[in-house]
């Protein structure tokens, strides 16, 4: 995970968790964002994770796309960046234009360190 956004309404603490994953020459890439599957108690505990893992500037190798085909866009301005430690697990329908969709958050993982995060192949 390489940040979250503002929520929006009367949701609390987190609107999304931006999600990343590592490509095969070691750059972290934007994934995707996700937002669903997470009740109010799950948006406070993660939030409180997330704190100490706060950084300055962007953690991927290049920004995420501002607008694509898939959400509303996204404002970098409402975007808090972490330290890429934190991992969690999605489930999702399919990879469209290098990101994921219909993605619902399962948990967090610690069984796994990031730096083994990768894009599932066929």
């Amino acid at each position: 995970m390489v940040g979250w956004s503002d929520p929006e309404g009367s949701r609390l603490r987190i609107g999304s968790l931006l999600l990343g994953c590592y490509a095969s020459d070691g750059k972290l890439i934007y994934a995707g964002r996700v937002g669903t599957g997470m009740p109010v108690a799950e948006l406070e505990r993660v939030w409180q994770r997330l704190q100490p893992l706060a950084a300055d500037k962007i953690p991927l190798f290049e920004p995420p796309p501002r607008g694509s085909r898939f959400g509303s866009p996204l404002v970098l301005s409402r975007v808090h960046w972490v330290r890429p430690e934190m991992v969690v697990e999605v489930s999702y329908v399919e990879w469209t234009d290098g990101l994921l969709r219909h993605v619902v958050y399962l948990g967090e993982r610690e069984d796994k360190p990031a730096v083994e995060v990768r894009r599932d192949r066929p």
